[in-house]
């Protein structure tokens, strides 16, 4: 049998081995047909490096080399053995080592994930990242959810990976200060994380710690704002998936213990300082890693309609929104008497359509058969806020990640007709709230659902 030592340089391989040149280009081993690359780098990478330079998997390489015959010695490679080579090829390769310092950025990650001490890894990452991009940190995050890290292992961790970069330059590339304009919606989630700063702060220095734990419940607001306007967006369109699934998890888990420990009136020392440092923690990842990525990606137009839905969030934390001059308020539907909505059983105009919506005493959002949601119905003090920007966008985006698996499965009982309504009764903010989602069907085919929100309290 032809035996192939992975700690050879490819160069050496191939010229022992010319079909090997076939294998690997089909493995991903691209730059092997160009003869510049494997007469200069090819004498120095081994197939173990180039694996990790390349990010394909070692395993996948060493079971394509048995299929051909092949076999294979030195196929094994442990943490440390990875480390040393990423760290190798970052200092050999300055000027064009993306790929490197990524897989680098993941293994320090996958390091405290694996529960090595935080100051032990720190070191090690200072020596070879004099700076860093939030851009980096959002991928090397993504990348090890893609790559099969379970989210919930990345999402308990992230308070840990975030203190990875504290005290390090983390290079901002947008070039832009939104936070210091006047009334940006960047400027106002800044202004709302000062503010849970100083309720953090509070709550630390006083004796009498509970009245101050209730006032941070106020962090709804500044999470529900990220949750409807902001993460969704980032995923559907951008296509930037770290933070929308690990930030809004964290987020959902800080406020869920901190209405606990309101809700039992009591908490354990030790818990307490736990969920404050997770809310530290999730201000340094939006000032540091959050808000430059969306400065980065949002467009204007995107950020006005963002600023124009801030309030159906609430501002517990400020009170008022500052004015953002260069805000543009759209047009609002013209002529709306003069459209008229003919029915079988008669008439309307839009805008008497419209005050029908707003007048029942339920909130209505339709989801078409592709799971789009296309309309919801106004109102003032809403249970479920709604932001426009989710008009036109995929149903389960506006969801945490945790209850995407269940809104799935629901859609899919109503597209295959296992059943044709959901009727759940719960307790918001001390109401009884009653939610039905109800199966639409034209001619037995499903067009949609259509979601109804009622408090009926006063009922009960």
């Amino acid at each position: 049998m032809k035996k192939i030592n992975l700690d050879l340089p490819v160069a050496n391989l191939v010229e022992e081995y010319p079909e090997l040149k076939n294998i690997l280009t089909d493995l991903g081993f691209t730059e092997i047909v160009n003869p510049t690359a494997l007469s200069t780098v090819g004498k120095v990478v081994t197939l173990k490096k180039g694996s990790l330079i390349k990010n394909i998997d070692l395993g996948k390489i060493v079971k394509k080399l048995e299929d051909e015959g092949f076999e294979v010695l030195n196929s094994g490679i442990n943490s440390n053995e990875e480390e040393n080579i990423l760290e190798e090829n970052l200092s050999e390769n300055k000027e064009n080592n993306k790929e490197d310092r990524l897989e680098l950025l993941k293994s320090y990650i996958q390091r405290l994930s694996q529960g090595q001490d935080l100051e032990e890894v720190r070191k090690d990452f200072v020596k070879n990242f004099k700076d860093v991009s939030s851009e980096e940190i959002m991928e090397a995050e993504q990348s090890l959810i893609l790559g099969g890290v379970p989210l919930e292992k990345v999402q308990k961790l992230c308070d840990i990976h975030s203190a990875l970069f504290h005290d390090q330059d983390i290079i901002d590339q947008s070039g832009k200060d939104l936070e210091k304009v006047p009334g940006h919606p960047l400027n106002i989630l800044s202004l709302e994380n000062k503010e849970i700063k100083n309720l953090v702060e509070n709550i630390k220095n006083s004796q009498d710690k509970l009245p101050e734990i209730k006032k941070l419940l106020a962090i709804n607001s500044h999470y529900g704002k990220k949750a409807g306007l902001i993460y969704p967006l980032l995923k559907t369109k951008y296509k930037i998936n770290g933070p929308s699934d690990v930030m809004w998890g964290v987020d959902d888990e800080i406020r869920k213990s901190l209405s606990q420990i309101v809700k039992s009136k009591s908490y354990d020392e030790k818990d307490l300082e736990q969920v404050l440092n997770r809310v530290e923690e999730m201000i340094y990842k939006e000032e540091n890693i959050l808000f430059p990525i969306l400065k980065d990606n949002f467009t204007e137009d995107e950020w006005n309609k963002i600023y124009a839905d801030l309030s159906e969030y609430g501002l517990d934390l400020l009170g008022d929104i500052p004015i953002w001059k260069d805000y543009i308020e759209k047009e609002k539907i013209k002529n709306e008497n003069s459209t008229s909505l003919n029915f079988e059983t008669g008439s309307l105009t839009a805008k008497e359509a419209i005050q029908i919506f707003r007048t029942i005493d339920a909130e209505l959002t339709f989801i078409d058969k592709d799971d789009i949601v296309r309309y919801y119905s106004e109102g003032e003090n809403k249970i479920f806020p709604r932001p426009k920007s989710c008009l036109g966008r995929d149903v389960t985006s506006c969801h945490p990640p945790k209850v995407v698996p269940i809104v799935k499965n629901l859609l899919e009982d109503f597209k295959n007709k296992k059943r044709d309504r959901l009727v759940v009764c719960r307790k918001i903010k001390g109401r009884d709230i009653l939610v039905k989602y109800l199966a639409i069907y034209d001619n037995g085919n499903y067009i949609g659902t259509l979601e109804t929100v009622e408090d009926i309290s006063e009922y009960k």
